[in-house]
């Protein structure tokens, strides 16, 4: 107990000789809270070692309408909870199975359809979503003769990564305004593109209308290689309409001859001042007929079809030869002539008398001739090549045939 009592004193007056302590002064009070220990900071959850991040890559198959998408994750830190494939063309939404640590999608495609893949994946996570967007061209491989109506496109625009026209394949456009992107072209020999085939053009226009053209056809390609040909052929003008037919009904039948008339005579005789019988007047001819009138002219033929024209964008050819030949459809025929009136009959003879000749009846008249055939129609326009270089910019050209070629 005495020790207690002189620690105590000692205490206090070692804080009253504290720094910045007023020891001729009243003391101030200070609170003291029982147990108070320095805080320490809150627990906070440890930052991820790296942001939530996907790497997608696209596998071509062996099969040109196949692909396969791979999405892969940069590190272990978060987990996919689930994927949705949203189709930018269609809309559709596809839920992906999520089986393991990385996805993967294989799709496929009907060989008609040359729409892109082009599709964006919207990758759940536990630490929040991601979104991934692929769009990966297909190859367009012929080796026949195909039309492009048998293909689904993007409002007249295929965009392929290769255009491959093995030997002998035809693409036929169908004269549809038509733009090609191609990253690659390869053409083999006798490998073409047509507006219209050669049964096309023979078998066009059973229906009264101008010729169809060959319309525009574009092509953007960043490197070609190979030999093509690009026929350039309007359709033939359909034949002209038939003129308008004369009235088949015949005019009015002409007049008849006048009756003859005959003369008993007196009946004493001669000899005694009488008269013998005679024809005192000779009946007449009939009146002819009055002559048809000519049927209308035909109506002229249509128009051809123009041939189309031609733009070649080239970044770079290896190897490459062109020709294009351009071909306007024929105007088409004149149309028949109408058909000419029937000409009118002819008067009756007029009527027969005793001791009097016997008249004729009047002679039909003429039929009325055919309207003359329509004029042909003219032939189409003569399109254009222009050709577009890196090196060499823009040089457009007009003529039937154009051939070139990059070494």
């Amino acid at each position: 107990m005495k020790s207690l009592l002189i620690v105590l004193p000692l205490a206090l007056s070692m804080a009253a000789c504290q720094p910045g302590s007023d020891s001729n002064g009243p003391a101030t009070p200070t609170e003291v809270v029982q147990n108070q220990n320095p805080q320490a900071p809150e627990a906070t959850s440890p930052a991820p070692s790296s942001e939530v991040s996907v790497t997608v890559s696209v596998e071509r198959d062996a099969e040109p309408s196949a692909i396969t998408v791979r999405l892969v994750k940069d590190s272990s830190s978060f987990g996919i909870e689930s994927v949705q494939r949203l189709d930018m063309i269609t809309g559709e939404s596809v839920a992906i199975p999520v089986n393991g640590v990385d996805i993967v999608d294989r799709l496929t495609s009907p060989r008609s359809d040359l729409r892109p893949w082009h599709y964006k994946y919207l990758i759940q996570t536990n630490l929040g979503q991601v979104v991934k967007e692929v769009r990966e061209l297909k190859d367009l491989i012929l080796s026949e003769a195909v039309r492009i109506s048998e293909f689904q496109i993007e409002s007249n625009r295929v965009e392929v990564r290769q255009l491959i026209l093995k030997e002998g394949a035809v693409l036929i456009t169908e004269g549809r305004d038509l733009q090609i992107d191609a990253e690659e072209l390869r053409s083999g020999p006798l490998a073409s593109i047509q507006t219209f085939s050669s049964k096309d053009v023979e078998m066009s226009n059973t229906v009264k209308v101008p010729g169809k053209g060959g319309g525009r056809l574009i092509l953007n390609l960043n490197h070609a290689t190979g030999i093509i040909e690009i026929q350039m052929r309007g359709h033939r003008g359909s034949k002209g309409e038939k003129g308008i037919d004369a009235s088949q009904e015949r005019p009015a039948q002409a007049a008849a001859g006048k009756a003859g008339e005959y003369f008993a005579g007196f009946p004493r005789g001669p000899d005694y001042g009488g008269e013998k019988p005679s024809c005192s007047r000779q009946p007449t001819d009939g009146q002819a007929g009055t002559a048809g009138v000519a049927g209308a002219d035909g109506f002229d033929g249509f128009p051809g079809g123009a041939s189309g024209s031609v733009y070649l964008n080239l970044k770079s050819a290896r190897f490459f030869d062109y020709k294009v030949t351009f071909a306007p459809g024929e105007g088409g025929k004149g149309g028949e002539g109408g058909k000419g009136q029937p000409g009118g009959l002819g008067g009756p003879a007029g009527g027969e008398a005793p001791l009097c000749k016997k008249a004729k009846a009047g002679a039909n008249g003429q039929d009325g001739r055919a309207g003359n055939e329509g004029k042909k129609g003219p032939s189409g326009a003569l399109g254009e090549f222009c050709l577009t270089k890196r090196s060499s910019g823009t040089s457009c050209e007009t003529r039937e045939i154009v051939t070139g070629g990059v070494l």
